[in-house]
């Protein structure tokens, strides 16, 4: 009796698919393969210089001074903050009023006094600010970039159409027999992110002025501020 052959092909399509089932198993090893990744947002601009100190209040001359930990900026600074919002959009100089709230500049004999200054938004859509803005004081041939107040956190602000966020500029009034006094004509803002500085007036009194301190009694606080 004949029995029938083994053709040589059938013995080898078997064994071709044992190896290939075994290297598709190796291949979903998970000790050999990588995880998803799930993407986040993240904000795309940072504070660069929005740094926070608890420090309180130093005194030199006798005189009060701004909390300790500042850093300088003034308005040749851009100022710091993140620079868009949900919609991409920041706060630009060329379309916020700016102006000083009543009652702003009012200080003791001695003590500190406190100018307020409002950003209005005249644009059609809600813009987004968020740091210090620059602010220089400036009078003659004299131009001095103020320091930030660190002890204050910047916070995130949305200035919709026709609102007002504000910032205040504390300064130290000059005292006869204190040091060199400082008389602004000018006050330079530029805001958080901004290149473009606006100009107000200074009416108020004059300054000590401390440009070469390390803790002056004259500083800027952040956007969002009282």
């Amino acid at each position: 009796m004949l029995r029938p052959r083994t053709s040589p092909l059938a013995a080898i399509v078997p064994l071709a698919a044992g190896l290939t089932l075994a290297l598709t198993l190796t291949a979903c090893d998970g000790s050999g393969g990588g995880s998803d990744t799930v993407a986040t947002d993240t904000p795309s601009g940072t504070a660069t210089a929005s740094t926070t100190g608890t420090g309180s209040p130093g005194v030199d001359g006798g005189r009060t001074m701004a909390p300790s930990g500042g850093s300088t900026g003034g308005g040749t600074d851009a100022g710091t903050g993140t620079g868009a919002g949900a919609d991409g959009t920041r706060c630009r100089t060329s379309q916020l009023a700016f102006a000083v709230a009543p009652g702003s500049g009012a200080q003791s004999k001695g003590e500190q006094g406190a100018i307020t200054v409002t950003l209005t938004n005249r644009g059609v859509k809600s813009c987004v600010m968020k740091g210090y803005p620059g602010v220089d004081l400036v009078g003659g041939p004299t131009r001095w970039s103020l320091p930030r107040q660190t002890s204050e956190s910047p916070s995130t602000v949305t200035v919709r159409p026709g609102a007002t966020t504000t910032f205040t500029v504390f300064y130290l009034p000059f005292d006869k027999g204190d040091g060199q006094e400082f008389r602004p004509k000018s006050i330079v803002v530029t805001p958080p992110n901004e290149t473009h500085p606006h100009t107000l007036p200074w009416t108020y009194s004059s300054v000590l002025l401390q440009d070469g301190a390390t803790h002056p009694g004259t500083y800027v606080g952040p956007v969002g501020s009282k």
